[in-house]
Parts: structure tokens; sequence; C-alpha cells
């Protein structure tokens, strides 16, 4: 061993330990709070095309909707307005967009769930038919009759005044937090690492050639997060989890559209190890999508949070998730290039808090530098020894308050260090230390022994 060697070795060590300051732990908690339970959150309009959303639906901006649209079918949600004797199951912030629907529309609100229309400009609410007998609520347009299309149909009677009352729901306000829980989601560090057929790491985290077949392993007892950009995900045709998402082992992926522009058309890959027993714990973040389509590929397990993004769907598989987005397109009614068959929207609500690190995308394996071979000569014999070589269905909603939940804060001091990792490399520290020292006695030994 030289000396610039021995120095260097120990440059190299003190680097490392200047590097193992631990990073900010952040507590998001769940990313829907402020929800009210709803399966879809729009901060703009929405068109509800074809064919249902299985929960209730909540819809910042105008509403219009193709021929024939269920709204929850299996559950009216846990948000209940002052004074309702049933859970609210549809509502508009806006008013509802009779001339963009279409023609022949019928809205159908089911389980007894009411809708509440922030704006009733056009509507009008109707509790009794042509002959005058009382029948299950209708909504439709103005000037209209009972059984005039299009409109919203309910399987329950609702008070016409409980209909139109506004504010239920700050909608700007919310989204401005779940866009900041976005953001901090997307600062979390990545800690899964994509694997071969043979599970065996990919050499390139970064690139994923088309039509791949990656598996996955999660880290029990803490947040998965998964860094891809949307052109690596579009190339996964096979997702397989060899472990799968639960409430203390969530799924995240951070989805990066920068390099399109926010504009991202998604074909969704086969996921298998997952169903709908596991979507409530699993997360699509898109912090920075503007526009996304999702043009075909296969069910969808997990929620979808692009609270900046215009999303339209267009394949005809499932959604089995909550869709969180700034304006939703679930088909196209037949005045705009549909109609087209959307698929279902499954209620399974997130139900995990998650918790990470906020220190960026971690490297992957191939962007970490292997230890480049020594340039300095090697050492002559010496005359001490070496040392030896170091050996289905988805959980029940939770009554949420009409307010959305505060932005993301730090979780406060530092989780605890076991000091494990510092242990380890002190120690390695003294080794070397104590190897130098000895090369160091020897040679100057040595240096004695020549003048004499």
């Amino acid at each position: 061993m030289s000396l610039a060697a021995c120095g260097g070795c120990l440059a190299l060590l003190t680097a490392a330990l200047g590097g193992t300051a631990a990073a900010d732990t952040v507590s998001i908690g769940n990313p829907v709070d402020g929800s009210n339970g709803f399966g879809v959150v729009t901060e703009g309009d929405a068109v509800l095309g074809s064919t249902e959303s299985e929960g209730p639906v909540a819809i910042g901006g105008d509403l219009s909707f193709g021929s024939g649209y269920n709204v929850a079918l299996h559950t009216p949600g846990s948000f209940t307005a002052p004074g309702d004797a049933q859970p609210t199951a549809l509502l508009v912030g806006g008013r509802v967009d009779y001339a963009a629907s279409d023609p022949t529309g019928v809205l159908r609100v089911l389980q007894n769930g009411y809708v509440k229309i922030g704006d009733m400009t056009g509507s009008q609410v109707m509790n009794t038919d042509a002959n005058g007998a009382e029948v299950n609520t209708h909504i439709g347009r103005t000037g209209g009759g009972y059984a005039a299309i299009p409109h919203i149909e309910l399987t329950t009677r609702e008070p016409a005044a409980a209909v139109g009352p506004a504010d239920l729901m700050d909608f700007p306000s919310l989204f401005s937090t779940f866009r900041d829980r976005a953001d901090t989601m997307a600062a979390c560090a990545n800690n899964v690492t994509l694997l071969d057929g043979n599970e065996n790491p990919l050499p390139d985290q970064q690139t994923v050639a088309p039509g791949s077949n990656v598996k996955i392993a999660l880290t029990p007892g803490e947040t998965n997060v998964l860094h891809v950009t949307g052109e690596t995900l579009n190339n996964i045709a096979n997702l397989t989890f060899l472990d799968q998402p639960s409430a203390d082992t969530p799924f995240l992926v951070v989805v990066d559209t920068t390099a399109t522009g926010g504009t991202f058309t998604w074909h969704t890959p086969n996921l298998a190890g997952v169903s709908g027993v596991n979507a409530p714990y699993m997360l699509w973040d898109f912090p920075d999508a503007t526009d996304i389509t999702i043009a075909d590929g296969d069910t969808l397990d997990g929620t979808i949070y692009a609270p900046r993004a215009n999303l339209t769907d267009l394949d005809p598989t499932n959604i089995q998730g909550d869709i969180i987005a700034k304006t939703l397109t679930a088909g196209p009614t037949a005045g705009s290039g549909g109609p087209v068959n959307a698929g279902e929207i499954h209620y399974f609500p997130f139900a995990a808090n998650l918790r990470c690190d906020d220190s960026g995308a971690s490297p992957s394996p191939s962007d970490i530098p292997s230890p480049s071979p020594s340039d300095s000569p090697a050492p002559p014999p010496s005359d001490s020894p070496s040392p030896s070589p170091s050996d289905s269905r988805p959980p029940s909603p939770t009554p949420q308050p009409p307010t959305p939940a505060p932005a993301p804060s730090h979780a406060g001091p530092h989780l605890p260090d076991t000091g494990a990792s510092a242990m380890h490399i002190a120690a390695t520290v003294a080794a070397l230390l104590v190897t130098c020292g000895a090369w160091l006695a020897v040679r100057a030994g040595r240096q004695r022994s020549r003048r004499s």
C-alpha cells in the first residue's frame, strides 16, 4: 500500500461518513383525504359518457353525460349533507350541461343516493309525473316534462329544495392541497428496483425495452416508491408483483411526463399478482401531467392521482381505484367523437397512509459508479504479513368531514438512527488506520536501518 493509496482510502471513507446524514422523513398521510369518500373527484368539468362508476362522484365544474351512465352502482358513499336523509352520490359544483350531453342521455343515480347541483341554471327538479303521481326524482332541462331527455334520474324521492345547495365542497382549496401532495409524493426517494424474469435487477433502471416483462419486490412495513418516466411505464407490458401491496406496505408510482411536455398517452400494463383487494394500497402519481389519455391496455389497479391533468379514458377495461383529476372525460359522448366505451370505475378508495424519505429519486443501480482501479504503482513486497481477506371488494368507506385536509407537513424530528451503518463505517476506518499505521511503522524502521 502506498502513502497516496492510504490517504486516498481515508479520504473516501471520510466522504462516506459525511454522506450518511439521514434524509428528512415526510408523513404525507392519505393523499385523498378531503375527498369526503367520493371515488371520482374533479376540480373542473366532467363528461360521464360510458359506462358506470360503482361509487359516488364529485364534480367541481359542469356535468354532461352519455346515453346511459350509472353512478353509485354499489354504494352512494358516506357524505351526507346537513339535514339530508340519504348520502350524496352525485355532487356537481357547477351546472348540468344538457346541450353537451347525449340527446338520448339518461344518467341514473342508484342506491337511493341524492344529487347536489351547485348551479341550477337551466335545470328543474320533478317529483311528480305527467299524471300528478308522486314518483322518484328526475332532474331535467327547464321546461321539459318528467320523461323528457336528457335527464338525471334517482331511485328515491329527494326534496326539490335539497338538490340545489351550493358550496358543499371547496374544490379550488381541495385541489390546491392535492397538487401540494402530488409534489410531495414526487419528492419521495425511489426504493423499488425493477427486476427481470429471473428476479435480477435490470442493468439500466431508467431504460426498459418495449414489451418488457418486469417484476418488482416490495419491502414490508414501508411505503414502496417507484419513479418512472412515461416512456418507461409504457414499455412495461407485464408488471408482476412478487409481494402484494397492503395497508402497511403501500405502493406509490411517480410518473414523470416532463419529456413529453406533460402530455401522456397511457397504454396500461398487465398487472400480475394484484387485484381489487390490493387496489386501495396502490397509487399512480402524475405530479406534472396536464393531459392524460388512457388509450388501451389492461385493468388498472390503484388510484389515479393527477390533480393538474385533463384525464380522458378511451379504454373499455376498468379502473379499480379513485380518480383525482382536473377534468375527466370517461368516454366521449356521441357529439364529441364518441360514443366510446370507457369501461367501469370500481370503488376501491385509497386506504393507506404514506410516509417516505424526502430526498428525491435515488440513483438507479446503473447510475452508481463502480470503483476505478488504482493508478498508483504496486508497493514493493513487504516483510510483514499482509492482512487476511475480510471475509374484490373494497373496504367500507370511513365518513369524512366536508372540508379538505391540511397540506402535508414534515413529521417533526427525524426517526431515530440505529447507528448500524455509521458503526460499520467507523469500524472500517479504524481497521484502515491500524493497517496504515503498521505500514508507516515498517517503512520508518527500514529507513532507520538504511541510515545505520
